[in-house]
């Protein structure tokens, strides 16, 4: 896990009342297209990467963005987009919070959580940095495409977008957090361990496996797995692939039984019972419900909008 070192400020705030949900979408950037120019209203935009990689400048900085990086920017700033060697993704949040913004850096972030009472000062706010490696980002790209799929819904209220981006945004600042979290009391073998396991995943992997690939004892490494994560090791494995499957599931029509392959169960059967299991409905209630269409290229609609 690798938490961004520059100094970038941290922006703290309020989630006692819901933001309010201004504009967002997907921007899909062509590899031979040319740099894409927006500039923001009032608004602040979350920008998340979910594919590709590439460079955005702004106010004379400049940062790549790539799979899981994701990037907060101020309202008034202009933005230019340049795109890489291959299509990238781009999930884009704009949102006006309901009070004022306080920015700390992410070292007095780091120095609250070992306060207890700095700590508490913190609890109710929505803690993002400006430019952030997304740790379990499997997760939370399945969160932003089931809040983008929920905005694209007609509601009556603007209340219900509202709150899905704020909560999106409470589970950003909790993969954050924890990740600061971890630099202050972490074992780093068990965080050697679970990002092997990240990328490693397969359907013929299990604890015995993982703790052999380490020259360590199953049960040694099931223990420090559940001290960091709060999860049995067979569990956050299961986690993993659960997480894989969701995001193919809102982002393809792809059938089941290839779902169940690419998401690393051996079986399709297993693969379904295990689904209705842990979020309590099967794949397919799960893709409908989320699913009216496919998510579609939003860069006209992001243009209209500035």
């Amino acid at each position: 896990m690798q938490v961004d070192k520059s100094n970038y400020d941290v922006y703290l705030f309020n989630s006692d009342r819901p933001f309010h949900h201004y504009a967002s979408g997907q921007l899909v950037l062509d590899r031979e297209e040319t740099p894409k120019r927006f500039e923001l209203g009032d608004a602040y935009e979350l920008l998340v990467c979910a594919g590709g990689q590439c460079r955005v400048s702004w106010e004379r900085q400049g940062q790549l963005l790539r799979r899981g990086t994701c990037l907060l920017v101020a309202p008034h700033t202009k933005l230019e987009l340049v795109g890489g060697t291959g299509p990238v993704t781009i999930y884009w949040i704009q949102f006006l919070p309901k009070d004022g913004e306080e920015r700390v850096t992410d070292q007095q972030v780091t120095t609250a959580i070992r306060d207890r009472h700095d700590l508490g000062r913190l609890a109710n706010n929505v803690i993002l940095p400006q430019y952030y490696q997304i740790r379990e980002f499997n997760r939370i790209n399945t969160l932003c495409l089931q809040t983008l799929l929920l905005i694209r819904g007609n509601y009556y209220t603007e209340a219900l977008p509202s709150y899905a981006i704020t909560e999106l945004m409470l589970e950003i600042t909790n993969d954050f957090v924890t990740g600061l979290h971890h630099l202050t009391r972490v074992n780093p073998k068990a965080t050697e361990i679970i990002d092997w396991l990240g990328s490693h995943l397969t359907a013929e992997l299990t604890v015995r496996g993982l703790a052999e690939h380490f020259g360590m004892n199953y049960r040694y490494v099931s223990r420090l797995i559940k001290k960091e994560t709060g999860m049995t090791a067979s569990r956050l494995i299961l986690q993993k692939k659960l997480d894989i499957a969701c995001e193919l599931l809102l982002k393809s029509n792809l059938p089941l039984k290839l779902i169940a392959d690419q998401a690393c169960f051996n079986d399709e059967k297993y693969f379904l019972r295990c689904f209705k299991k842990q979020l309590g409905q099967t794949p397919t209630q799960y893709r409908q419900q989320y699913m009216g269409d496919f998510l579609l290229n939003d860069t006209k609609t992001r243009e209209r909008r500035q």
